[in-house]
């Protein structure tokens, strides 16, 4: 009966250490993690066309060019060489007939143009030659003649930007300078054409000397200095900033118009997403001479991110707790519990896991009074399949802080599928508006930005998600966004 008595006292004070050692016994929360966001940098490829005009070039053939191209001046002229007949059987040979020649030759307007590949010059001339003094016998005789000479230029860009041509100079008259002299048609074309030969190579040295003045540097070399520049994506929740730096430059044809060449170009930069507070602007570098194997197709490659500040997802998973605890948790082995859930706690832990810490009050329905309380600690990987924002925990880790014997209680209860599926859902949710909300701010904000006078014109074609990371500021979605690019002149 005594030993009896001794074994229950034992048995008691057991219960009391253990109570006591439970009531006393604190749980320290997972580790915070102090790693920030890194988001990969992409290259992206932008198209740009640069207009340089021809105003410049044409007044300068103007000015190279005299109105007058030369003078004749000449006495005593073969204006009809010898003549043979035969008389009765007896060559005979006429004297040759002279003559003075005076006139001149005047060139038109210049036309400019472009079709394709090809500058086309055009330079009208006008020729009118006086032969007087003919023989003796006729007193003048005047010839007029016209002729179109046209030269077709070829653009090359060279590696240091400087621009070349080659030029291809063809002529011919349209009505040559011909004269009728004592019943006989005399032309003079060989004179002109021996004049117009020396006309025809200045013209092509001006073409020359005149396109190699183009100043296609100093029209590329504004656009790549503010290449170098931070752009906003999003303002707020999170802010997102884009920071460009350009690596090269590489030239891609032209075309040629009646006012203008248009150099289509290549920018290759370097493309970085920060979020959070705005970075500083890239440090520019001199334009590089020409890339000689930029892609030939343009485009714009980011990784954008989908980021959840904790502070933002605590309200978010309370929320989600709440509307499920209107209902019974079924606890195996336990049976159904009612719970009420109190303030969240969520963070970054380490192994790029998520911490969740979330107060608990349990009890059987019916028995209030009685409740199991305390903080439940959830550690566990936020994880996703590529391309969908579904959230799910791998490898989750449980502790519990609790105020009497309801650890096991309060454990099951967050073992739960309906514990986990509720966080889940409410994480899947908040990623999926994000998300949406991110893309389509982004594709705003890319059609309204400027580079100076050039505005950034964009469509995102392609956007894929990867897998989701815990970090210590965020949780974070990295986005890849990839579509066309183009920079136009857009003069303000």
């Amino acid at each position: 009966m005594a030993a009896d008595w001794g074994l229950r006292v034992i048995a008691l004070a057991l219960a009391i250490a253990l109570s006591s050692c439970s009531f006393q016994s604190k749980v320290e929360p997972p580790p915070r993690s102090a790693e920030t966001i890194e988001l990969p940098e992409s290259q992206s490829t932008f198209a740009a066309d640069i207009d340089v005009g021809l105003a410049t070039l044409r007044r300068a053939l103007e000015r190279e060019v005299p109105r007058r191209l030369w003078s004749i001046n000449q006495s005593g002229v073969e204006c009809i060489p010898p003549q043979r007949t035969e008389v009765i059987g007896i060559a005979l040979e006429s004297p040759p007939i002279r003559c003075d020649l005076k006139g001149g030759v005047m060139r038109g307007n210049l036309a400019l143009t472009g079709r394709g590949r090809d500058l086309f010059v055009t330079m009208p001339i006008r020729a009118e030659v006086t032969a007087s003094d003919i023989g003796g016998i006729i007193k003048r005789k005047t010839a007029t003649a016209d002729a179109n000479v046209t030269a077709v230029v070829r653009i090359s860009i060279q590696r240091d930007w400087s621009v070349r041509g080659k030029v291809d100079i063809r002529y011919d008259w349209t009505r040559p300078p011909t004269v009728k002299l004592l019943g006989r048609e005399v032309t003079f074309a060989d004179e002109a054409d021996e004049r117009l030969a020396s006309v025809v190579a200045k013209l092509e040295r001006t073409l020359q000397e005149e396109i190699a003045r183009l100043d296609l540097r100093g029209e590329i070399a504004p656009l790549w200095e503010r290449g170098f520049t931070v752009l906003a994506l999003n303002r707020e929740n999170p802010p997102v900033w884009l920071r460009l730096a350009p690596q090269a430059v590489g030239y891609d044809g032209y075309t040629a118009s009646r006012r203008a060449l248009s150099i289509r170009v290549k920018l290759a930069a370097r493309t970085e997403i920060f979020v959070g507070d705005k970075p500083t602007a890239p440090v520019s570098v001199a334009l590089p001479t020409m890339a000689p194997d930029i892609a030939s197709t343009s485009g714009i490659a980011l990784t954008l991110p989908v980021a959840a500040q904790y502070s933002e997802l605590e309200p978010v998973v309370e929320r989600a707790l709440k509307k499920r605890a209107k209902r019974p948790f079924p606890v195996p082995r336990l049976g159904d519990r009612m719970v009420e859930f109190g303030s969240v706690t969520a963070y970054g832990t380490t192994g790029n896991r998520i911490a969740l810490g979330v107060e608990f009050e349990a009890w059987k329905p019916g028995e209030r009074d009685d409740p199991a309380t305390g903080t439940v600690w959830l550690a566990a990987q936020p994880s996703n399949a590529p391309n969908s924002r579904t959230v799910r925990f791998r490898s989750p880790e449980y502790q519990a802080e609790t105020s009497r014997f309801s650890t096991n209680v309060l454990l099951e209860i967050a073992k739960t599928q309906d514990f986990s599926d509720s966080i889940e859902q409410a994480l899947t949710q908040n990623f999926e508006e994000d998300y949406e909300d991110l893309i389509e701010k982004v594709e705003t904000a890319l059609a309204r930005q400027n580079l100076g006078d050039f505005s950034i014109s964009t469509e995102l074609d392609t956007v894929s998600t990867g897998t989701i990371v815990a970090y210590g500021d965020g949780l974070f979605l990295p986005v890849s966004a990839s579509g066309t690019a183009r920079l136009r002149y857009a003069p303000r």
